[in-house]
């Protein structure tokens, strides 16, 4: 082999080392990208819903009637379409692994609670048999089959 070859074949090495490089910073930079538009779609969505979960509809009727509109509370304006992946109210009942739980709305909403789901008391982590009859709960969760909720997370706070 040449002088001339063996700089040929250093140069070569060089540039594709180079090259290698490049390709594996631009691969992750999009990894980066994707995983961080997933996670923006997914707040999106959870701010879209977040009034509906978690403030009450006397706040409409107590002069926070213009912040609501503009969360797009009255969007579906008398549909009444529900939340399938979350719901607050009371429980009503407990039989088995569900729970239906009674919304503002007075609508009943079943509950479909595994051995994955998170069920917390302010900071402590209760048991499925701590939960009963008139505890005031909200249950973030997928949607399930016949219009059930299955519970990832039900935070507990108290009875009436």
């Amino acid at each position: 082999m040449s002088a001339q070859e063996m700089v040929r074949s250093k140069n070569f090495k060089i540039a594709a080392m180079v090259v290698g490089v490049l390709l594996v910073a631009i691969v992750s930079f999009a990894g980066g990208l994707a995983v961080g538009f997933h996670k923006a779609r997914f707040s999106y969505a959870w701010g879209e819903n977040y009034e509906r979960n978690f403030l009450d509809r006397r706040d409409m009727m107590s002069g926070r009637r213009d912040m609501m509109e503009s969360f797009g509370y009255d969007r579906f304006g008398g549909r009444d379409f529900r939340n399938a992946y979350g719901v607050s109210g009371t429980i009503i009942s407990i039989s088995g692994d569900t729970i239906v739980v009674k919304d503002r709305d007075e609508k009943e909403n079943t509950v479909v609670v595994t051995d994955k789901t998170l069920i917390k008391w302010g900071r402590e982590t209760v048991q499925f048999g701590d939960l009963k009859s008139e505890d005031k709960i909200v249950v973030v969760g997928r949607p399930g089959d016949n219009g059930t909720i299955n519970a990832d997370l039900i935070r507990v706070f108290g009875s009436n």
